[in-house]
């Protein structure tokens, strides 16, 4: 890598664990900074994790936490419309080219697309993992017998 290219810059809004587990996959080789307003979350992030402790729904927590050069955005919130919300801060304030949302609710996915949001749907993503590991299974119950 060209040491004189920045690395790609991800804002991980989240107040749920998810969010410590992304930073921590994505800390190598990418400039990612953590906004939770969850202490537990926070301190479940390597010590040398970026992190920016308060709400972020709140314009100037995002500003804090470098939304005005982010290039991507994950939001993971316990409600989607906290997440709407922080997608349109970061869609009207910081001019996020890329905004990812995790839904927990899929009928959602219309008003966060309408908005230009990339949409990932939690209890589908969740649904299709324990299939896996249900079929995994089974086939390991089958082998046995």
């Amino acid at each position: 890598m060209d040491d004189d290219i920045d690395p790609p810059s991800v804002l991980v809004i989240s107040d749920r664990y998810v969010g410590s587990a992304v930073v921590t996959t994505l800390g190598r080789g990418t400039d990612v900074c953590l906004v939770t307003d969850h202490d537990g979350v926070a301190g479940q992030t390597p010590d040398d994790a970026r992190v920016v402790v308060g709400d972020g729904r709140e314009r100037a927590v995002l500003r804090d936490a470098g939304a005005q050069t982010t290039d991507i955005a994950l939001i993971s919130m316990q409600t989607d419309h906290g997440a709407f919300l922080v997608t349109q801060l970061l869609r009207t304030q910081f001019d996020v080219e890329t905004v990812v949302v995790v839904l927990n609710d899929p009928q959602h996915r219309p008003a966060f697309e309408s908005v230009g949001s990339e949409v990932v749907c939690g209890s589908q993503v969740l649904a299709a993992e324990l299939e896996r590991t249900v079929e995994t299974a089974f086939k390991t119950l089958e082998t046995a017998k």
